[in-house]
């Protein structure tokens, strides 16, 4: 009988806990949504109020009414709360809200009713009333929400010219106007797209999109009114103006900041005019640079801004222990300690010991929150700062530019001299045979081969471009297929030493596509000989952009790099064409064979870094083995494993080569 109650029972008693805990979380999702719709409607009440009076005496009506419209709004939803604290709190600051702009009192004195109202509101709530998004905000996607919900009024530029817009009373906000829109913050924005307009036709988009969605509409909504140039802005932040760019970078940081806060700001730090053109267009920059398209294929950048949220916290735990507040400060130091757990595994992978230095840190801080001693927190925050600041060195020490320039320029000239050998060599071998008018079938299959290789190259760019979320993952995964291919190219090249070993390797390839008789087994000869060059130059170029992270220096010396290798490979075509002169064979095989070697070793370790980076590979610190980036020898197990494994591998290439194959007769093979 028991047990027959215990199966009628259970799944009862189950059914009620969950409805139970159901009930209340849907409850509470309600309520905090109605606080915050309040907490914003009084806030833009009192915005539109400060539009209206100008002291004590209304100067414009319509901004006058539009405040007293919101706030004649919100009673309502007062109404509806149902914690009689929460209520009681905000019916009080409403009415006394509504009665001071029935007064006409000063706009400053309603804002300071309406800032202690947001505090106490919150409290008594317990929640934030704008909280910013978990995820960056998209400018791509704000766009698409605005051609979806905001141009039909405020037209596809934000002009105010929609195809609706003739019809509304009053006209939809010019947001491309600097002039009336320059005041608007994202904060704004995101404020007025939550909960509308009162006395227009703008509806409340609460219910219509997430939180997220919003903020990424705010913050294109607030960029369409900038013209100056974000190319030149975002220059100007990054080279002439220590640090505004991580500051800026956050959207809790810039959203509450008018254009004329970025510019006094930016003309504070650089010692411009704030009216200034290259102030303007640094204040273009600053408004979108917390996007998700300029943060997420920029890990450097996500790296120190979450060293500066760490750094932040830290502050913040340091002033409520010298207050005394050290239970708080307890719980500041932790979140911030949280904070940095989001990219201890970076640290670890590049410098075990100072993540290791950083854990000690905190460590030490703790208890000297405790004993309430100025000098002593402030010492060990000074040396927790201190910690941090090394790690940002750390993992911000790119390839020396000078190494990236070198290695760009073997790709290109290394596989475009290849190319210009096999070439040259099918053309030879066609005269060789007598049939020199096939010539124009291997033009056809160089042809689609360089189409074929920048197709290949927008490919790359495009999965790059659109995997930000799983950057270090793709950029290892490239990075070790690199190594691979560059390793096996190697040991190709280094089979092909040997004169003979090369002329029987064109000799193999040419003769079966003239035996077929078919002219596109002649193109298609000639196509894979050059595509494999292209593809390869492709993937070694995707891998070595990625080792220059995010540096504008080391992205630039790789493409100089490549430049410089297209102007020599055009000379030596030149020469070989018109002087006739012919390239060394032995000596450009051997020496390329042992750089691409090196290149292969350095591209496994720091393809395992970023692995580890991502989290995909367990990281086990190696404390007696030196960082050296641009080999990628990183003081970890994984990465120095893999690279003796490679060292290993070279070893035993070079003996099949030169001892054991020449004691076989082997047929010659490509890669």
């Amino acid at each position: 009988m028991r047990t027959i109650l215990n199966y009628m029972i259970r799944p009862i008693l189950a059914i009620c806990v969950f409805l139970v805990m159901l009930l209340p979380g849907s409850y509470l999702v309600a309520q905090d949504a109605v606080v915050r719709r309040i907490a914003a409607v009084s806030t833009i009440a009192i915005d539109e109020y400060a539009l209206g009076v100008s002291g004590g005496t209304v100067v414009n009506q319509r901004e006058y009414d539009e405040a007293a419209l919101f706030l004649a709004g919100i009673a309502g939803a007062v109404e509806s709360l149902e914690d009689d604290q929460t209520k009681l709190v905000a019916e009080a600051y409403v009415d006394s809200l509504r009665s001071g702009v029935r007064a006409v009192i000063d706009a400053g004195d309603l804002a300071d009713i309406v800032t202690r109202f947001r505090e106490k509101l919150a409290s008594v709530a317990g929640i934030e009333l704008d909280p910013f998004p978990d995820r960056a905000p998209s400018l791509e996607e704000g766009a698409a929400l605005f051609a979806t919900a905001c141009a039909q009024c405020h037209g596809p530029l934000g002009g105010g010219d929609g195809h609706q817009a003739e019809y509304l009373d009053p006209l939809p906000a010019n947001l491309a106007d600097v002039e009336e829109m320059g005041g608007a913050t994202p904060l704004d924005f995101y404020r007025f797209i939550g909960v509308g307009v009162a006395g227009t036709s703008m509806p409340p988009f609460e219910d219509s999109y997430s939180a997220e969605q919003r903020w990424s509409l705010a913050l294109y909504a607030s960029t369409l009114r900038s013209s100056a140039s974000i190319d030149n802005g975002r220059r100007f932040l990054r080279d002439e103006c220590a640090g505004c760019e991580v500051e800026f970078s956050g959207i809790e940081t810039t959203a509450g900041m008018s254009d004329d806060s970025l510019a006094f700001l930016i003309a504070l730090r650089t010692g411009l005019a704030a009216g200034s053109d290259r102030v303007n267009e640094a204040v273009a920059y600053a408004r979108l640079v917390s996007a998700a398209e300029e943060l997420g294929d920029d890990r450097i950048m996500a790296f120190r801004r979450v060293i500066e949220r760490t750094r932040t916290g830290i502050a913040a735990a340091a002033s409520l222990a010298v207050e005394g507040d050290s239970e708080g400060a307890f719980r500041l130091v932790f979140d911030a300690y949280l904070v940095f757990e989001e990219v201890e595994a970076m640290v670890m992978a590049i410098s075990p010991s100072s993540a290791t230095d950083v854990e000690a840190s905190f460590a030490d801080l703790r208890p000297a929150m405790a004993s309430g001693d100025e000098q002593l927190i402030t010492t060990r925050a000074t040396a927790l700062n201190d910690a941090l600041s090394r790690t940002v060195t750390i993992v911000s020490a790119t390839s020396d530019v000078r190494v990236l320039f070198g290695k760009s320029l073997l790709i290109i000239v290394r596989e475009g001299m290849e190319a210009i050998l096999i070439v040259g060599a099918l053309t030879a071998f066609l005269f060789k045979a007598g049939v020199p008018e096939r010539k124009r079938d291997i033009g056809w299959g160089v042809a689609a081969a360089v189409a074929a290789s920048f197709g290949t190259a927008i490919l790359f760019a495009t999965v790059f471009s659109q995997a930000l979320q799983s950057q270090e993952l793709i950029e290892g995964i490239t990075m070790l297929v690199a190594a691979a291919v560059l390793f096996w190219v190697s040991y190709w090249l280094v089979s092909k030493i040997e004169m003979k070993r090369w002329q029987a390797f064109v000799r193999n390839k040419m003769g079966k596509a003239l035996g077929s008789g078919s002219r596109a087994a002649l193109v298609f000869v000639a196509f894979l000989a050059v595509y494999r060059e292209g593809f390869e130059t492709v993937l070694f170029y995707s891998a070595l952009y990625a080792s220059a992270d995010g540096s504008s220096a080391g992205i630039a010396s790789v493409t100089t790099g490549m430049v410089v290798g297209f102007v020599v490979l055009a000379g030596v075509y030149v020469a070989i064409q018109r002087f006739g002169v012919k390239i060394p064979l032995k000596p450009f095989f051997a020496g390329t064979s042992a750089l691409l070697y090196v290149m292969a070793f350095s591209f496994v370790g720091q393809g395992i870094a970023e692995l580890q980076a991502s989290g995909s590979v367990a990281i086990t610190p190696l404390g007696w083995v030196p960082t050296v980036p641009m080999l990628g020898i990183f003081p970890t197990a994984q990465t120095i494993v893999i690279q003796l494994l490679m060292a290993f591998a070279v070893v035993m290439a070079l003996v099949w080569v030169f001892w054991w194959s020449p004691r076989f007769a082997t047929p010659e093979t490509t890669p």
